[in-house]
């Protein structure tokens, strides 16, 4: 029998529980049905319904509904793990719950477990909905099985982000503003911060009159920090010719040659998921009262 830890045994049977979860995941899986109506009947609007079935309606529910679970996931994991340790201090029960058996460690991975269960729950409660698309073929359960995956990790990589500002942060409001800010920041300001930097280099070559392509060079190794483009590259290998991450990248810089950025998607996961635990050890040094 497998025992569950503690925090997040407890965690399960005073959050999962209640209706407020049981709601996000009745609003996440009509969200995703209403996608598949929709791109149902767009999709058939031409003449030749059954072809358009055949080929367009299951990659592009598939992308839609996958971009869907995405998007929910940046939404709903800082809110729920930015206040998971935060809220223990305004309670008053974390001394409470570090005089127990449990190691700092514990408690935190168990605060991060307790912050993916609900995406657990809404992943696994959508499979039906997205399986949909394999009635029509071009997406495998193979497919749909890498697309949890890649969700449990951009989960584990944003709630540790989440669990970390709780853990520096004294106020539930402060680290779940915190937390936010930060996954906007890697979500769509990294993407920012490279077109920035490539429009400098642009307006500089033309300034020098310097008759060549800018190129961002190092910079563009900040898309490994961003859970999207990772997202994209698992979508664009399964529903497209997998050279679309590199098509992304070579808009700023010739970046054909480079292996960084060929092989950006297992290295990115690799960096994601070191730092998560980076952030997890941090967050667990934190709190631990023999080393404040």
């Amino acid at each position: 029998m497998i025992k569950l830890n503690p925090v997040l045994e407890n965690e399960i049977r005073r959050n999962m529980r209640s209706m407020k979860v049981s709601w996000m995941i009745f609003g996440g899986n009509l969200l995703l049905t209403l996608v598949a109506v929709v791109t149902c009947f767009g999709t058939g609007a031409g003449r030749d319904y059954m072809a358009a079935a055949q080929y367009r309606f299951p990659v592009q529910c598939y992308m839609i509904m996958a971009y869907v679970l995405f998007l929910l996931i940046c939404l709903l994991v800082p809110g729920i793990a930015g206040g998971s340790i935060a809220i223990e201090r305004e309670r008053r029960t974390l001394d409470i719950l570090l005089t127990t058996h449990l190691s700092p460690w514990k408690i935190i991975v168990g605060k991060l477990e307790a912050s993916l269960c609900v995406i657990f729950m809404l992943a696994c409660s959508s499979l039906p909905v997205i399986s949909l698309v394999l009635i029509y073929g071009g997406i495998g359960l193979a497919d749909l099985l890498a697309l949890v995956a890649i969700l449990v990790v951009s989960g584990i990589f944003i709630g540790s982000i989440g669990v970390f500002c709780s853990a520096v942060s004294r106020k539930t409001t402060v680290a779940t503003i915190l937390s936010y800010v930060i996954v906007l920041f890697l979500v769509l300001g990294t993407i920012a911060l490279v077109a920035v930097i490539h429009y400098v280099l642009g307006v500089q070559a033309d300034q020098m009159e310097v008759y060549r392509a800018p190129d961002v060079g190092g910079w563009i190794y900040l898309l490994y920090l961003n859970p999207l483009v990772t997202f994209y590259g698992l979508l664009s290998h399964q529903v497209g010719s997998g050279s679309e991450l590199m098509n992304v990248c070579c808009c700023f810089g010739d970046f054909t040659r480079n292996p960084g950025v060929r092989y950006m998607l297992p290295g990115a996961i690799a960096i994601q998921l070191f730092l998560s635990a980076l952030l997890l050890i941090i967050a667990g040094r934190r709190i631990n009262p023999l080393r404040r």
